[in-house]
């Protein structure tokens, strides 16, 4: 019998060389890639600009510049404005912790002190000032490795080794714009060199070499399968299966578009869409929301690279999330077409093993791989891999494992869970070896190793196409220090988190992990009981096991551990569900005990699952039944419910094992084959229960938003989702309604029938939001404050009635401390000079002018009794489209039904409405509780639909009781409004830069986020957050410590919030809209943004300025 050489040819040596020549050359090629160099854009301010000292803005997105140097003539402290000592500094003195985060050059009474972080770094006395000679200067210099204050020529000079570098966000002084020319004559400057290290643009010289590279990969893998094909066998790339097309995939493709349109999303959703988007005119895929806005390499390319090209045409939902829907169909066909039957005819040919696959795989996809997160990417990644390495080691070939390979590359390029890929990788190659060895009298070893090397490093081309290697090691470090971030033998946390009542240990994310390890217990105990799985070959389910144990395994060094990443498993799990089930049934079938105990397993793990809550991220959850709480009906839980049956089936099994005759040789029947399948029955029930539950969702929501009606709506060309549906107040201040009796709206609320224990004070000033303003620091108010300060003591001021001296605010205190975030945790909120129009000094939520806008409270300290108060009657308007609610601003605990119809606990506040007679006498007709969507005890507007009144009311007031003498127990209440209401896409355009939180962001597609460019940013002019338990959670995740856009963001803004309600759904927490105002100087001036300069140049791919200024997150 002739040998395999005896029969196969060698391989032509102009082929072998071709091989080994492109492998070679592309490994070359692509292994440089990180060394070469990039145009790097260098960006700098100097200052001053324009021939003036004005304060200008030029927020960093990397918080700290590289490097400052400034030159300041002591000749400057004679040129302050009047009352102030602020000689320059790198953020606005009212912004939070300004002298923590900054640089601040001040003269206190004519002296001098550079301050930053929080130290002193260099003072002088006023003496020592007035002793030195005329045209002293101050130079300070600050970088990476120290900073130097000094004054030239003299003995002043304080040096450190300590990192002093400081957010910047601009250069900011009080020097009085007459004096610019004489001091910068004097010699004042400041030069800020940006860290604009990442806006960099391949050189000509990497782009050929990018190029060649892939080009030489590319004949590399030609000249490999050319060789492959010296074996004589004839095998096409696409087996008979892929033009198959069955019930199950019908059913599959219908189950996946129904998600794709009405599914719920996912929580990275609009961090990752805000980085695509912005990359588009940052140049780079920036860490957007924070870690110091480092690029995200050397992860997410190729795919993040995707969503960019993506966001240029559409950034509607459907339209971004075709990649994960596309990732999705061809994961079902490769496992089905490529792993099942690689699994032996045992899978292959039942049809019970595709269904489990089929809705396991399901499973797993809608709950954790619907959205914009790389997860998806990868499961495909993962089964690609698998299934090339497969057709590989069934071939005989190296072409397929060559591209599996290369496969395993880009996968694990797309994020750090593709290591499940690179796991394919490690695990097959002992088989990939034998294959080179078997296939040496062909072409040598060196032919396919050189191919093999070539196509691997491929992947260096998406990820540093822009970057050089020491930007991403210096982006890989900053990500390291600043976190989140567990070490490997926190692993447990992630699996501790599926057992959490949060949209993270939801019931959808439950089970299909529970089905996972169930059938990997059931395959490892086939294995270790008959050495393999009935039916299926050896080495097969050897090489299953191992790919799970690794991918597990590399699971561990991610360094954050949520269960989002679980959705790499979704391919690998339907394979692993197929498998077995196929040993489950093989128990099964043996007996009918058998069957009851695989049936009691089954259902007990239904009952872990339904222990979950039905949650869905955000917005997701909008009608959705259960999204708070355990599946249950009447206050009888699902799970319970099962567990029982699982205890009960179990003891059936208990008593059928006491029967003699525990063996069937015949068994048979539909029934019996549902039987020995439950857990594709489960898996059919999530499914088909996942898919009800956003069905009925989008009928009960109806017409009001929804996930699935944004969708529907943008089949039509509405795809601003959330934007048409979020309704803001525009009028706040003119809405109050008219009293009835006469009296002016600043005496309605306490000129009613009664009025006992409400005081103008009684609001607790912890409320207030810590970058919230009132109408009390809007620049227009300004103008007020000296007449209000004159009316002050008519309105009242100290216990005997008179003002005192240290009662009046001076100028800083009606400019700074209106402005200040910090100023505001004292009780009262307001100097008392600064009393509203009921004398209160309560600051006013909502933007509310406490010059017009009374309040009135029942806070105390120690309360002693309760307090009742009826307000005015207040004339009620006719009802319009765009007027729909009556809303009244309120604080506390109040009671109310919230939106699930739960009682909640509180102090009694109801609107009373009624009718007039033609004698002014009014007759009440009824009372009704308004809607209260909370947080308590934060202010917030009460709403109720002008339309739910009847229509002979033409009037309503508010009653309200505190019986309580818990201190918790207070309210505080503001007059009724009529409110005009427009959608929020029309009060913030597409072309209006703003902060949309990242959980939030995807819901609106058309705002835009501001952007960025060689290390300076846009400053908003609006944020947009999510609702409150989100925003309380997830807020810090954008701070200063953290790197985060908030940081700037809010460094040169206050902000007040807009209310706002969503359309048809008024009780819904959708999130709230604030509106951001630049901070001014102490006469109200704006700063000018600054101009930038550029320049471009040349940077090696080992060239790095220094590293970048990290503050400790701990702090």
């Amino acid at each position: 019998m002739a040998t395999v050489s005896n029969v196969q040819p060698k391989a032509p040596k102009s082929l072998v060389y071709t091989a080994i020549v492109s492998g070679l050359i592309a490994f070359v090629l692509l292994v440089f890639t990180p060394f070469l160099p990039v145009n790097q854009v260098q960006s700098k301010i100097s200052w001053p600009q324009q021939g003036s000292v004005a304060s200008v803005n030029a927020p960093l997105i990397s918080l700290a510049p590289q490097d400052v140097s400034l030159t300041i003539p002591l000749s400057a402290v004679d040129e302050l404005r009047d009352g102030q000592t602020t000689i320059l500094s790198t953020l606005p003195e009212s912004s939070k912790e300004a002298t923590d985060r900054g640089l601040f050059i001040t003269a206190p009474e004519g002296g001098l002190v550079v301050s930053s972080l929080n130290d002193v770094v260099f003072e002088l006395t006023p003496d020592e000032v007035r002793s030195l000679p005329a045209d002293a200067r101050l130079e300070i210099r600050q970088t990476d490795e120290g900073m130097t204050a000094a004054i030239p020529g003299t003995t002043f000079v304080e040096e450190s080794d300590d990192d002093y570098r400081p957010q910047l966000t601009g250069l900011y002084t009080e020097l009085k714009p007459e004096a610019s020319q004489k001091l910068i004559d004097a010699g004042l400057t400041a030069t800020v060199d940006v860290n604009s290290r990442f806006t960099s643009s391949p050189t000509t010289v990497k782009l050929l070499s990018m190029v060649g590279g892939l080009v030489a990969a590319l004949i590399g893998l030609w000249a490999l399968r050319r060789l492959d094909r010296y074996d004589g066998k004839h095998l096409p790339a696409f087996g008979p299966r892929w033009r198959t097309f069955t019930l199950l995939d019908a059913v599959v493709l219908a189950i996946l578009a129904f998600w794709h349109v009405f599914g719920a999303n996912t929580s990275d959703d609009g961090f990752l869409l805000t980085m695509a988007r912005v990359s588009n005119d940052s140049d780079y895929m920036a860490n957007y929301y924070r870690w110091y806005g480092v690029p995200e390499a050397p992860f997410g390319s190729p795919f993040y690279d995707v969503l960019a090209l993506l966001s240029k045409v559409t950034t509607a939902s459907m339209w971004m999330r075709l990649p994960t829907l596309l990732a999705a169909v061809l994961t079902w066909w490769i496992l089905s077409r490529e792993i099942l039957p690689r699994l032996g005819s045992v899978v292959a040919d039942r049809k019970v093993a595709h269904w489990t696959a089929a809705f396991v795989f399901l499973a797993f996809w809608l709950p954790y791989n619907n959205g914009l997160r790389p997860e998806p990417i990868i499961a495909l990644g993962v089964i690609a891999t698998w299934a090339m390495f497969e057709r590989s080691i069934a071939s005989g070939r190296l072409a397929p494992a060559a591209w599996g390979t290369v496969t395993a590359a880009i996968t694990l390029a797309c994020g750090p869970t593709g290591l499940a890929a690179v796991g394919i990788f490690l695990v097959s190659l002992p088989a990939v070896f034998r294959i080179m060895n078997r296939r040496r009298h062909i072409a040598p070893g060196l032919a396919y190793v050189a191919v093999f090397l070539g196509a691997g490093l491929a992947v260096f081309v998406p990820i540093f196409k822009d970057q050089t290697l020491a930007t991403v090691l210096e982006s890989t470090s900053v990500r390291s220090q600043v976190g989140p971030a567990l070490e490997w033998f926190s692993e447990w946390v992630r699996y501790g988190t599926l057992f959490q009542q949060s949209v993270d240990g939801a019931m959808s994310r439950r089970f299909p992990m529970f089905v996972f390890f169930f059938c990997l217990i059931l395959i490892s105990w086939a294995v270790a009981r008959f050495g393999k799985v009935p039916g299926v070959a050896k080495d097969v389910t050897l090489r299953m096991l191992l790919i799970v144990g690794l991918s597990t395994f590399f699971l561990m060094f991610t360094p954050t551990k949520w269960t989002h990443h679980f959705g790499i498993y979704a391919g690998l799990g339907g394979a692993v569900a197929a498998l077995g089930a196929v040993v489950l049934s093989h128990i099964a079938l043996q007996s009918k005990r058998n069957r009851t105990f695989a049936i009691a397993a089954v259902l007990f793990l239904m009952a872990l699952t339904l222990a979950g809550w039905n949650a869905w991220w955000y917005v997701s959850s909008f009608g959705v039944p259960w999204w708070d709480k355990t599946v249950q009906l009447k206050a009888v839980e699902a799970n319970k419910v099962v567990l029982i049956l699982a205890l009960l089936v179990a003891l059936v099994g208990v008593v059928q094992s006491f029967r003699k005759d525990q063996t069937e040789k015949r068994v048979g029947g539909a029934w019996t084959g549902i039987m020995a399948a439950p857990i594709a029955v489960m898996a059919v029930a999530m499914v088909a229960f996942s898919c009800l539950t956003f069905a009925k969702a989008f009928a009960s929501q109806a017409p009001a938003y929804s996930v699935g009606m944004g969708n529907v709506k943008s089949f039509a060309g509405d795809t601003c989702a959330l934007a048409n549906d979020v309704l803001l107040e525009d009028d706040t201040n003119d809405s109050f309604l008219t009293p009835a009796d006469g009296v002016p709206l600043g005496k309605s609320l306490d000129s009613g029938d009664e009025n006992r224990g409400f005081t103008p004070d009684g609001v607790p000033a912890f409320i207030v939001s810590e970058n919230a303003n009132s109408s009390d620091t809007q620049q227009e108010s300004r103008s007020e404050a000296s007449a209000v300060e004159k009316d002050a003591s008519s309105t009242s001021a100290g216990t005997d009635g008179t003002e005192t001296e240290e009662d009046a605010p001076d100028s800083k205190d009606l400019t700074e401390e209106a402005q200040s975030t910090t100023t505001t945790h004292t009780q009262g909120n307001r100097p008392k000079s600064m009393r509203g129009i009921n004398g209160s000094t309560v600051r006013l939520p909502f933007n509310l002018d406490y010059t017009r806008v009374p309040v009135l409270g029942t806070f105390e300290d120690e309360p002693k009794a309760s307090a009742k108060l009826k307000t005015s009657w207040y004339e009620l308007p006719e009802l319009h489209d765009d007027s729909p609610l009556l809303v009244t601003s309120v604080a506390g605990r109040i009671k109310h039904h919230d939106i699930n119809g739960v009682e909640q606990e509180g102090t009694e506040l109801v609107l009373e409405y009624g009718k007039r007679a033609d004698d002014g006498s009014i007759t009440k007709l009824g009372e009704k509780e308004m809607l209260d969507q909370g947080p308590t005890p934060l202010w917030r507007n009460l709403r109720l639909p002008l339309a739910d009144l009847p229509e002979d009311a033409d009037v309503a007031r508010l009653v309200a009781e505190d019986a309580s003498l818990a201190q918790e127990d207070w309210l505080a209440i503001t007059p009724l409004r009529n409110p005009h209401l427009s959608p929020l896409n029309e009060r913030f355009d597409a072309n209006t830069p703003g902060l949309l939180d990242w959980s939030v962001a995807f819901q609106y597609p058309c705002q835009r986020t501001f952007s960025h460019y060689a290390g300076v940013t846009e400053i908003p002019e609006y944020r947009i957050m999510p609702d409150a338990p989100g925003k309380q959670q997830l807020s810090g995740f954008m701070d200063f410590l953290g790197g985060g856009a908030l940081s700037t963001a809010e460094a040169v803004n206050y902000s007040y919030e807009i209310p706002g309600y969503l359309r048809n759904d008024w009780q819904r927490d959708w999130g709230s809209a604030a509106k951001y105002e630049r901070r001014t100087n102490s006469v109200g001036d704006i700063p000018n943004n600054a101009q930038i300069d550029y320049d471009e140049v040349v940077r090696s791919g080992w060239w790095t300025p220094g590293p970048m200024k990290i503050r400790d997150p701990e702090e």
